[in-house]
């Protein structure tokens, strides 16, 4: 018991210590339907097909809430296996979040939504990475809201 209790104060206490932005495993993809409150840049294709875009969005809604999107299309006629990283920074706050593995069918277009973080009218930055049947591309540029 008295092991647990130290392995627990020395994570802690490691984490304070060190600071880091906040990492999130396993971020589910949904549905993409953009309008006026999403900033994106355009698609870039992955190195391994063609046939498959991806691009970041940084989404700023009218409360001043924050958050990036990872946005990918499959235009190929096969499915893939797709994973993917994002990142945020806005108002003193930052995060990085791992996409879920997933199967992205043939026509499909889908996004893997960071969490909402409050910025009120200050810029927001978002950088993102797409896994694309396990070759992981980096996109040219972040995007800003």
């Amino acid at each position: 018991m008295r092991y647990k209790a130290l392995a627990v104060t020395a994570v802690a206490v490691g984490t304070i210590a060190l600071g880091a932005a906040p990492v999130s495993a396993g971020e589910n993809w949904g549905p993409v339907s953009t309008n006026s409150t999403w900033k994106c840049n355009a698609y870039e294709k992955h190195s391994v097909s063609d046939n498959v875009s991806y691009k970041p969005c940084v989404v700023h809604n009218a409360n001043g809430d924050a958050q990036t999107v990872l946005v990918v299309q499959n235009r190929a006629s096969v499915a893939v296996a797709i994973g993917g990283w994002l990142h945020f920074e806005g108002a003193g706050s930052e995060y990085s979040v791992f996409c879920a593995a997933s199967t992205l069918n043939p026509g499909y277009t889908r996004g893997c939504y960071g969490p909402s973080v409050h910025v009120g009218s200050a810029i927001a930055k978002g950088v993102v990475q797409l896994e694309l049947n396990d070759v992981w591309n980096d996109y040219s540029q972040p995007v800003y809201n």
